[in-house]
């Protein structure tokens, strides 16, 4: 059961749920099988106007950040880092400057940045990233919000990178309760911050509290897939 959450602007690891699933919500241990399209050629990228289109709506994309974004990509994909770094910061002040700082659009941006630092593995510059999207995210569309799960699910699994797990724990856990507020508790993508919690409680060396979110986790996984078999 592949699912898509988020839009046009949302980073892999909220639309894909972290180290679970893929950008289109399918389990990675079949998308990985496939082997990724090679990026098209790479070209110099034009300095962004910051000047918002007078006719543009106050919600619409800006087609510039969504272009840098995607090339930014590309050289994330690519090992290129330092490019990537600063095509994301450019899209990123676009938004700001056309959306405003505070707009959801601009969270993910922010998580898009975030990631990269962390498979750069600066954590400094990553958790400041993290923390503010999740800021925004809470203030502009509410704390209980699907995309702020998703958000502390991603500020989750850096913190278990660092090993501060008890920080770790807590957004875990605050992301189940949206999860299961908003989708409820027996829904597919519920099972992705139970088995993070197991994960979790596994290497804390607490197996015994591990169990009951490995087994709950695994039981909606089959009944998902069963449900997709009768289909």
């Amino acid at each position: 059961m592949c699912l898509l959450a988020g839009s046009l602007l949302t980073p892999l690891s909220v639309s894909g749920y972290g180290n679970v699933v893929d950008a289109q919500g399918c389990p990675l241990q079949l998308s990985l099988a496939c082997k990724p399209a090679e990026p098209e050629e790479l070209v110099p990228v034009r300095s962004a106007s910051l000047e918002k289109n007078p006719n543009a709506s106050d919600t619409e994309l800006p087609s510039e950040a969504v272009r840098l974004k995607n090339l930014a990509e590309k050289y994330e994909e690519n090992g290129d880092f330092k490019r990537a770094e600063s095509l994301y910061i450019q899209s990123m002040d676009i938004i700001n400057q056309t959306l405003g700082m505070d707009h959801p659009v601009g969270a993910f941006a922010l998580i898009n940045l975030a990631d990269l630092y962390i498979q750069m593995g600066d954590f400094i510059k990553a958790e400041p990233l993290y923390l503010k999207s999740l800021e925004v995210i809470s203030k502009s569309l509410g704390p209980d919000h699907f995309f702020a799960a998703l958000a502390m699910n991603n500020i989750g699994g850096m913190y278990k990178k660092m090993g501060e797990y008890e920080k770790a724990e807590m957004m875990y856990l605050r992301s189940l309760a949206i999860h299961e507020k908003s989708l409820g508790r027996s829904h597919p993508n519920v099972a992705i911050p139970l088995n993070n919690l197991a994960e979790l409680y596994r290497l804390m060396g607490e197996e015994e509290k591990a169990e009951p979110y490995y087994l709950r986790a695994r039981k909606i996984f089959e009944d998902a897939m069963e449900s997709d078999l009768v289909k």
